[in-house]
């Protein structure tokens, strides 16, 4: 079975053949490849990273101070590591909160081993299962099976975006650009029309014969037909974009950034107007897979309130995300996976920070997960990682040590991408496929 899917691509011909009111605008604020008439109503995937190396010992992996170590926390000076279900989490900010609502749709994966302290290897291995260059994305992979011909098949709002020339993406560094794009002949300020209907007319039919003249040039290279066609594609259906117009919020509706000052330092974020885009994207059928990310959290100075800050953010943000996920009838099909560089030291530094620590967590929520409530993978008193025994999960001494490579081949197979990343040549070799959605195993929790 052939099983690669990308953007079909029109044959000089038959582009000759789109009449001029076929071809939607005049301009464009943002490539789009797609081209798809229906609505994307699959499984979405939504990749959320915690920019920076996220402590994760005052998260999802806690840890208490050893005697005769260096201090590693200094909540645990004063409470122990709460817990529910099989879940235990670092008694600060609002975790506890987080981990009642979210518990139980919710895997923890501890002790993963990015093998780095480079941020920039850190978040290569962490999103692409690689840490050398030349793999796409899991978002990517995700987008170009599932969504190929969607305009919006790929939503980047933040966060490690590597497509390996398998999709395109569309980056929005403010999400009241989906707005530009889904009404790009609209003035944002007026909601009234830039030119007339005669205007835009005779732009559409010169882009028509234009295109046209290039496509015929007999000397053109394969990658300059290959854009061009793709340029046709996607303005015959520009269109479609009306479907996003259709369920925008009002300016006032949308999300800004939000602001805080913690030890002295400013912290902005635009978190939840991530979080819209991409569910609004989802809603619209015009896209299924969306990077988001948060950042701030690279604390070499004050580290403690520093991150309780952030993760009292990531609280309300992550319970915002699924609240209109709801509202927008969508919860039930999408997937949310969140990561970071690497983790933070265990200890502190003399400036009251933490450095890097290759050893961090991922955590994937799904609404109503037959898997949640669960954790794999482990770590030691001093967070090192520990192997497991790669068919039971269970701590072994001859096991596999858990690496973004482990993540990515578990995710692949879960949403259904690993025939399609192996016919393409991006398959993980050499990566031990562990049972991390089976709900039936999990590696002892202490």
């Amino acid at each position: 079975m052939n099983l690669k899917r990308n953007v079909h691509y029109l044959s000089r011909r038959k582009f000759v053949g789109f009449s001029a009111g076929a071809m939607a605008t005049a301009g464009s604020v943002s490539r789009v490849w797609g081209s798809g008439n229906d609505d994307y109503s699959g499984k979405c995937l939504v990749t959320l990273q915690l920019d920076g190396g996220a402590d994760v010992t005052q998260l999802c992996d806690p840890k208490i101070n050893t005697l005769g170590e260096k201090k590693i926390n200094n909540w645990a000076d004063l409470a122990e590591p709460g817990r529910v279900g099989n879940l235990s989490y670092a008694p600060i900010a609002d975790n506890e909160w987080l981990f009642n609502r979210f518990g139980s749709d919710m895997l923890v994966i501890n002790g993963v081993d990015a093998q780095t302290n480079s941020h920039e290897t850190g978040r290569l291995f962490n999103w692409t299962g690689s840490n050398a260059e030349g793999k796409p994305s899991l978002s990517a992979l995700h987008a170009a099976y599932f969504s190929p011909d969607q305009p919006l098949a790929y939503a980047v709002f933040g966060g490690e975006s590597r497509t390996s020339g398998i999709i395109g993406y569309n980056r929005f560094d403010d999400v009241s650009r989906l707005r530009t794009l889904s009404q790009p002949r609209i003035q944002s300020w007026s909601d009234r029309p830039k030119r007339s209907s005669a205007e835009f007319d005779r732009v559409d039919s010169l882009v028509v014969s234009e295109l046209a003249r290039l496509l015929d040039n007999p000397v053109a290279s394969v990658r300059q037909i290959q854009n061009l066609e793709r340029f046709a594609a996607a303005r015959s259906q520009r269109d479609a974009l009306e479907k996003l117009a259709d369920i925008l919020p009002s300016q006032e509706e949308m999300h800004g950034y939000h602001q805080t000052q913690v030890a002295g330092q400013e912290l902005w974020d635009n978190l939840k107007q991530q979080m819209q885009g991409a569910l609004l994207v989802f809603k619209s059928g015009l896209g299924s897979a969306a990077d988001i990310s948060f950042g701030g959290f690279d604390s070499h100075d004050n580290h403690d309130p520093i991150h309780e800050e952030l993760y009292f953010r990531l609280a309300d943000s992550i319970a915002y995300f699924w609240d209109y996920a709801e509202v927008l009838g969508v919860a039930e099909r999408v997937l949310m996976v969140i990561g970071s560089d690497f983790g933070r030291t265990n200890h502190y530094n003399d400036g009251f920070g933490k450095d890097h620590w290759p050893v961090g967590s991922y955590i994937v929520i799904e609404k109503n997960a037959p898997w949640g409530n669960r954790v794999v993978g482990a770590t030691d008193a001093l967070h090192f990682s520990q192997r497991i025994d790669p068919k039971t999960l269970k701590e072994a001494r001859d096991g596999v040590l858990i690496t973004p490579a482990h993540i990515h081949q578990a995710l692949q197979e879960y949403l259904g991408l690993a025939a399609f990343s192996r016919e393409l040549g991006f398959s993980l070799r050499g990566t031990d496929s562990l049972p991390l959605f089976d709900p039936s195993l999990q590696t002892m929790v202490g």
